[in-house]
């Protein structure tokens, strides 16, 4: 808005005292009275000016007293996110809620493996010898009922299994069984019995809230949380690359989310969360290589919630 003001009044250059009747010469008592009236008319009117000028200006800056008026006071920033009903968290909100329902999931399985200290066989190769080999993934706790806690894992990573069990967010291990697997979407459900888990363990954990992966945006932050090489759960955030990201692999062709926050072996079954901590994707692969970066991918939760509840049921 520009703003005119209008110019001031110029203070008098010099200023004509009234004279007697003759042209005498004034005394210096008459000129000093002099001086001093024509400093106090010149200070008066500037004094003026600067306070009438002075009361524009203040007219035109915010009132503090006004809340509406000051935009530190009245706007704060928060994470963006497509939701509008609910509003974003922050990430720490987000870890500490989302950390009690991630569990980390070990795999004991029997696995055929060369024996390259023994004899070799005809095609040169080492004779082959079983060994047991543990591996390392994560799970979501997706549900209960009467008898069971529900954790929704990677089928890859229970495959196999002789021995399966879940450590929770309170660093108590129990063991768990495999119910059922679909492994064309690579989901798996595993089962640990309520009467097997202390009180103590209870109180610590809690059931994830399952978010729409179908109303996602590219560009909304997100949070990944896993059993990242095993050193137990891990958080990490980015945002949605991309969306409906087609991969072939053995098992058929998915479409994914793909993130760029970090995912790395063990965060296979873990939690990709939303800014609201809903549950939206199960984190299950990421691009290995020296020339990329950056490139995770997980099942949108709503492509596979259908296969879960027929599992659970």
């Amino acid at each position: 808005m520009n703003i005119t003001l209008n110019p001031l009044r110029k203070a008098p250059d010099s200023l004509q005292c009234p004279s007697g009747e003759g042209p005498k010469r004034p005394s210096f008592f008459q000129r000093a009275v002099a001086l001093v009236l024509c400093a106090a008319l010149f200070g008066g009117v500037a004094g003026g000016s600067f306070y009438g000028v002075n009361r524009l200006l203040g007219s035109l800056e915010p009132d503090s007293s006004d809340s509406g008026s000051s935009l530190t006071s009245s706007v704060s920033l928060t994470s963006l996110s497509h939701s509008s009903g609910n509003s974003s968290l922050d990430i720490t909100d987000i870890a500490a809620q989302g950390l009690t329902s991630v569990v980390s999931v070990t795999n004991i399985s029997v696995q055929e493996v060369q024996n390259y200290f023994g004899q070799f066989g005809r095609n040169g190769r080492g004779e082959t010898r079983l060994q047991e080999t543990t591996s390392c993934g994560s799970g979501v706790i997706i549900g209960s009922d009467d008898s069971q806690l529900y954790i929704v894992t990677n089928y890859h990573v229970a495959e196999g299994a002789t021995q399966l069990s879940v450590t929770f967010a309170d660093d108590q291990t129990y063991a768990a069984q495999l119910l059922g697997y679909d492994s064309s979407v690579d989901i798996a459900l595993l089962g640990v019995p309520l009467n097997s888990i202390t009180s103590d363990t209870l109180s610590q954990i809690s059931i994830a809230t399952i978010g729409d992966s179908d109303d996602l945006m590219i560009g909304e932050q997100v949070v990944a949380i896993g059993n990242a090489l095993g050193y137990g759960q891990s958080v990490t955030t980015g945002i949605i690359s991309a969306l409906d990201r087609t991969i072939s692999s053995d098992s058929g062709t998915t479409a994914y989310i793909q993130t760029d926050a970090a995912i790395n072996p063990g965060n296979s079954g873990g939690a990709l969360l939303n800014m609201e901590g809903e549950l939206i994707g199960i984190n299950t692969a990421k691009v290995s290589s020296t020339d990329v970066e950056g490139m995770g991918y997980a099942i949108p939760i709503s492509q596979v919630l259908e296969v879960i509840s027929s599992l659970m049921s």
